[in-house]
């Protein structure tokens, strides 16, 4: 079966600007089955002035382009897709430089309209964070790009609240956005606490309500508390939480109103149709006392009649047997 919901491994700043750590958790996010492996390519002074008291954190972040390269050779060789979160034109230059699949613009770069067309310009995939955006501006951000690249855009639903409560995760909205944007991709960005039962199960929740992207947290190990741990799944979680979307998403079905093969043949199993209480003549004009609603074995090719008003006061074709249905082709 296709796949409806595309997972991203989002490690976030999990690799701390250590070369190995992110190694190690490249390793993780390629084994877990992820569709694609997400981290957030930092550089300081795209993020803050030096008294900023985050700066030497983003500062520490900071890896050579060539670990970036290596990274993302082993992500595509594996299959999966790489993407970024950028913060200025030079991570987007970076992420562009190691052949990175699309970026993110979170909510930190909502408002820098610059950033956002010069990467919606240089990839075929970008995605907007619209957690903790007001409605107008998400408007007016929208009306802007719908024309020339809709197509491109998946806007991301979610905040991060460190973690985030299960009952703020307000996942209703989503289906507000898909109704209110139509022609968007929508994302879910599950901040659940990665020690609980929700890590596995809110996600499972939000995939009925049309989104197409579920972004989830990837950890090392969960007792280490390295950054970005704190709605992190450890590997063989993740790997779980992967196939409990593969095996849900099936149940998903269609969207259509029409029924399926199998809903059919479960009406005409359930459905009470018209069935004859006494032998009938042909040319006998149907009353109410010699028909009734009834379930019945015989099951034909002929469209049975469900409702007792179709059959009252018409004129039979053909002799009927008691017990037998009456179908259309009958009167």
């Amino acid at each position: 079966m296709k796949k409806i919901i595309k997972i991203i491994a989002e490690i976030a700043q999990g690799y701390e600007g250590n070369p190995k750590l992110a190694d190690l958790l490249t390793t993780g996010a390629i084994a877990s089955g992820a569709d694609a492996v997400k981290f957030q390519l930092v550089f300081a002074d795209e993020l803050a002035t030096p008294d900023y008291k985050y700066y030497e954190l983003f500062k520490s972040l900071e890896m050579p382009t060539s670990v970036w390269q290596e990274t993302s050779n082993r992500i595509h060789k594996a299959g999966q897709k790489l993407y970024f979160d950028v913060f200025g034109f030079d991570s987007l230059t970076t992420a562009l430089d190691v052949t990175a699949d699309g970026v993110k613009l979170s909510t930190t770069e909502f408002y820098n309209r610059a950033l956002i067309e010069q990467a919606l310009s240089s990839f075929k995939k970008v995605f907007i964070s619209i957690g903790g955006i007001p409605l107008d501006d998400i408007d007016l951000l929208l009306k802007d790009l719908l024309q020339e690249h809709f197509q491109k855009i998946c806007l991301m639903y979610g905040f991060q609240a460190e973690p985030t409560p299960l009952e703020q995760n307000n996942l209703l909205k989503l289906r507000s956005f898909k109704e209110r944007y139509p022609g968007f991709e929508l994302g879910f960005m599950d901040h659940s606490d990665g020690g609980s039962e929700d890590a596995f199960y809110l996600s499972l929740l939000a995939m009925g309500m049309e989104i197409s992207v579920i972004e989830k947290h990837l950890t090392l190990d969960r007792s280490l508390e390295i950054e970005d741990y704190i709605s992190g799944l450890a590997p063989d979680q993740f790997k779980k939480f992967v196939k409990l979307i593969r095996k849900y998403e099936p149940a998903l079905g269609s969207a259509s109103l029409e029924l399926s093969e199998l809903e059919n043949e479960y009406r005409t199993k359930a459905a009470k149709s018209v069935v004859a209480l006494k032998d009938l003549e042909k040319g006998k004009t149907i009353e109410i006392t010699d028909v009734a609603l009834k379930r019945t074995g015989i099951i034909g090719s002929e469209k049975p009649i469900r409702m007792l008003e179709k059959a009252l006061n018409q004129v039979l074709k053909m002799d009927v047997k008691k017990d037998h249905p009456i179908s259309e082709e009958m009167i």
